[in-house]
């Protein structure tokens, strides 16, 4: 297998999810202790103890975490199938048999869209398969590639028939 690596912006994209993400957490988290100070209720000290270090972990996390992915994100499409290697803390690998697409689609969410990137989704009847992080061009290549190899199976199967 030849696996191929994603563009250099996909970094960027991932850092920002992580913080947007990580953002939300700690607003929800300084909000709950907002309240809490307001009233009667005393919090212990390990409690901001707590809070200070998952504010430390929430950057490094943000900082080092798309570094990470990106390096272990790999996709390869051969005459057979795609597959997918991605993971931060566990390494996940997902195979579809290109035979076995039944649809295939190009998204882009906003963040992609800030940075010019999309993602392929091949749904087959076991579950789906996303390559994220393309640039839009790419993805829409896998996507005109896939279908002209989908095309030629079903021709194949039918004169099978």
């Amino acid at each position: 297998m030849a696996f191929r690596s994603l563009n250099k912006k996909a970094i960027g994209c991932m850092r920002l999810s992580a913080f947007i993400g990580q953002g939300i957490l700690a607003l929800i988290f300084i909000a709950a202790r907002v309240i809490i100070s307001g009233t009667q209720v005393d919090i212990p000290l390990w409690a901001d103890v707590l809070l200070a270090l998952w504010g430390v972990y929430a950057v490094v996390y943000c900082i080092a975490a798309p570094y990470i992915r990106y390096h272990r994100y790999k996709y390869d499409i051969d005459e057979e199938r795609i597959v997918v290697k991605e993971g931060l803390w566990f390494i996940t690998k997902q195979f579809a048999p290109i035979e076995r697409v039944q649809q295939i689609s190009v998204a882009r969410g906003p963040i992609d869209r800030i940075f010019g990137l999309g993602k392929v989704t091949a749904t087959t009847a076991g579950g789906t398969v996303t390559i994220r992080f393309l640039e839009v061009e790419e993805a829409e290549k896998i996507v005109e590639s896939l279908l002209g190899r989908i095309r030629s199976i079903v021709k194949e199967q039918d004169l099978r028939v």
